[in-house]
């Protein structure tokens, strides 16, 4: 049998040595560094989203925030891999232009610096037919 000995006074005088304050402006810091979406960006995706679901096209959705994009991803059933990915990608943050685009199995089927051209994708286009003239 082994005894454990702790000793107090070292982890207590470890602990007064770490400045918190440095570390949550680091913290900080690389938050900013995140990718996600803006109010304005998401509000449009949920919107199209809830149109699709209201058909029966999709079921469920996932957010992402990674360090260099952000990802919407949409599923027909909860435990598939996603139909599509709505990704925001950017280099150097909220500085630059972002790129969005939409993936459908791992392929990217739209690509643009605006979302609402990506997103015009989805939407059903009128069509006008013909009648034939009996």
């Amino acid at each position: 049998m082994n005894i454990l000995k702790f000793k107090k006074k070292e982890t207590i005088s470890s602990l007064n040595n770490i400045n918190f304050k440095d570390s949550y402006l680091n913290i900080k810091t690389i938050e900013k560094n995140f990718i996600s979406f803006s109010k304005i960006e998401l509000t449009s995706i949920l919107n199209l989203y809830s149109k699709q679901v209201s058909r029966g096209i999709w079921k469920d959705y996932a957010l992402d925030s990674q360090f260099d994009n952000a990802v919407f991803s949409v599923y027909k059933h909860t435990q598939d891999k996603p139909m599509y990915q709505i990704i925001k990608n950017s280099l150097k943050g909220f500085r630059n232009k972002p790129i969005f685009f939409i993936k459908k199995d791992g392929e990217i089927i739209s690509k643009s610096n605006d979302l609402l051209i990506i997103l015009s994708n989805f939407e059903k286009k009128l069509s006008i037919k013909k009648l034939k003239k009996h």
